[in-house]
């Protein structure tokens, strides 16, 4: 699992509980050898962080994990390569359909 952080966008308070969550132990520049990615939202409902794993079954234990932990997982059509598979709303954060 790598991490990448859009730095143009607000990284609230949350992240870093976040990332202990998901063992995630640094930033890089790039997930474009991954299989599968999804991005993290912060308050504001903009994808501040993208985090790209490898292999489908490692994809659904870290959303189960998140999911466990009270996020809200929003699943995505990702049609072509490199699109979001998944994006993970902030905990707490009523949803509307």
């Amino acid at each position: 699992m790598e991490t990448i952080v859009i730095q143009s966008k607000h990284r609230p308070p949350s992240d870093d509980s976040l990332s202990r969550l998901l063992a995630l132990s640094k930033d890089i520049d790039e997930v474009e050898n991954l299989t599968m990615w999804f991005g993290i939202e912060n308050e504001s409902g903009e994808v501040y962080r993208i985090v790209g794993v490898d292999g489908v079954a490692d994809y659904v234990k870290i959303l189960k994990q998140l999911r466990d932990a009270g996020y809200w997982i929003e699943s995505l059509e990702a049609e072509v390569p490199g699109a979001l598979h998944a994006v993970v709303k902030a905990k707490g954060k009523i949803q509307a359909r």
